[in-house]
């Protein structure tokens, strides 16, 4: 346990990790994209059109299912190790007397963390095992996830793929409904 009174202010917590969430940290955009994964984005983005809606709850909650699946890395096992080292640093006799920074090495994955912790107010960001910030929390507002690198890349790819499918399907729509006004002015007689 670590004491307000010592007089470092890092002090090492190792915790245990997991092999599930290991595996969760080596998750890849590329890897998320696969071609059944293509082809439900093409569903969608045909229906949206249909529809003449632009990326629906539908999708929207398809898409980030997947993502969290397939490429966010685990966020609940550290936040919860981080909000139980804070709760039990406030159980330290003297929160007040100086303000803690504490560095947890090795959550559960192989991630990390930094924990500022005062009587007053808390701060914690969590690191994923490539170093990468994927978590912050403040007493103030509590958590916030931060997008990764594999996140960021997978948005950007999967919103490329669905408007290339959304643009097919309402060209595909325009281009029916004009073929039926054509033959309609085609066999239009002005004789009198």
């Amino acid at each position: 346990m670590v004491s307000p009174l010592s007089n470092s202010t890092a002090t090492s917590v190792k915790w245990g990790q997991s092999a599930k969430t290991q595996k969760a940290g080596k998750r890849t955009a590329e890897s998320a994209m696969t071609d059944g994964f293509i082809e439900r984005i093409k569903e969608h983005a045909k229906e949206d059109a249909k529809q003449g809606v632009y990326m629906s709850k539908g999708f929207t909650q398809f898409h980030l299912a997947h993502m969290k699946q397939c490429v966010s890395p685990d966020r609940s096992g550290p936040k919860a190790e981080v909000m139980s080292a804070i709760q039990a640093a406030l159980k330290e006799p003297h929160p007040l007397l100086q303000a803690l920074e504490i560095i947890l090495d090795k959550l559960s994955g192989g991630g990390s963390a930094k924990l500022k912790i005062s009587g007053i107010h808390q701060s914690a960001e969590v690191f994923a095992p490539n170093g990468e910030s994927i978590a912050f929390y403040s007493s103030n507002n509590g958590w916030m996830d931060i997008q990764t690198k594999e996140e960021h890349k997978f948005f950007s790819e999967t919103a490329s793929a669905y408007l290339q499918a959304y643009r097919a399907a309402r060209a595909e729509m325009k281009a029916a409904a004009e073929v039926p006004a054509a033959e309609s002015t085609a066999s239009f007689d002005t004789r009198i």
